[in-house]
């Protein structure tokens, strides 16, 4: 797998060792922590100088990016639209109950279910 096709949390040490190549090697760990440890997106790690994370931020992409977020006026339904790195979008619907919370998550680009409130 190469960078140009992996997101930033499919990228193990050997892929980030090469990503790395030319940087001292304690940055592997600085990376490794900020990414797999803190959740951290390469900009926001900064233990890391900012031209290295810059860099970063271009070659490792997101998993997900946030397209849009909305939510009911009472704030019991929250929607997200997500797209991912192929271009495909997936959706995740926050919903709350005087007694549970509900999640649904498309996990199919695309899914026939059909949902009405969906945007998959």
């Amino acid at each position: 797998m190469t960078s140009d096709s992996m997101s930033l949390f499919e990228a193990d040490r050997d892929a980030l060792t090469t990503i790395l190549d030319g940087e001292p090697r304690y940055r592997l760990d600085q990376l490794w922590k900020g990414l797999y440890v803190d959740f951290a997106e390469p900009k926001d790690i900064t233990s890391l100088p900012a031209s290295l994370r810059t860099r970063l931020s271009e070659t490792l992409p997101p998993a997900l990016e946030m397209v849009t977020e909305s939510a009911t006026a009472d704030g019991n339904t929250v929607k997200w639209l997500w797209r991912l790195p192929d271009g495909a979008s997936v959706e995740t619907v926050l919903m709350h109950y005087p007694d549970r919370s509900t999640v649904c998550v498309s996990t199919q680009a695309g899914c026939a279910m059909a949902c009405g409130f969906c945007a998959t």
